[in-house]
């Protein structure tokens, strides 16, 4: 133990064959280098295969960008009728929206105008069935009282007979 004793530093409380050599701390510290490079490399192949993919999206972004603007482009010239069909779509659809309101209502007074003269025409033929006897009860009273009436004028050149009959009876 003295030899061990002896080669112990002053502040060390470990012996020797506790404290490793130099030789063996660098072949420990070596491998961990190996270990954490390969974990590096893991992780570089890794963030290599996420900035691949990135630069795929914007790659396809700045394509669909492009194609975007072309199409801007196309739709700000004056020979392009795709703006003008765009407009007429969207102001045929407008229309539509506003107009299936008015439509509904149009559609509304119309079926109740039909019905109303649905109705109007069963109170004509009514009116027509009631008015051919009402017409006859009318003809039978204006005959009736012509009726009357000559009948008072017989009535009359009657009694004016007869008192000329009775007046020249009391003359003879």
């Amino acid at each position: 133990m003295d030899k061990d004793n002896s080669t112990i530093k002053r502040g060390d409380k470990r012996t020797r064959s506790v404290i490793s050599s130099v030789s063996d701390a660098d072949a420990s510290v070596s491998e961990q280098k190996n270990i954490k490079q390969k974990n590096k490399n893991q992780k570089n192949q890794q963030s290599d295969t996420q900035d691949d993919s990135q630069d795929e999206q914007e790659i396809n972004i700045a394509s669909e960008i492009h194609s975007i603007n072309q199409k801007l482009n196309n739709m700000l010239t004056k020979d392009s009728s795709n703006l003008r069909e765009l407009i007429k779509d969207v102001v045929l659809q407008l229309k539509e929206e506003m107009l299936g309101s008015l439509v509904i209502r149009i559609e509304k007074v119309e079926s109740e105008l039909f019905d109303k003269e649905l109705e109007n025409s069963k109170l004509a033929k009514e009116i027509e069935t009631l008015g051919k006897p009402l017409n006859e009860q009318k003809n039978e009273n204006e005959r009736l009282q012509k009726q009357i009436k000559t009948q008072s004028e017989n009535n009359e050149i009657k009694m004016n007979e007869l008192e000329q009959y009775s007046r020249r009876s009391n003359i003879k």
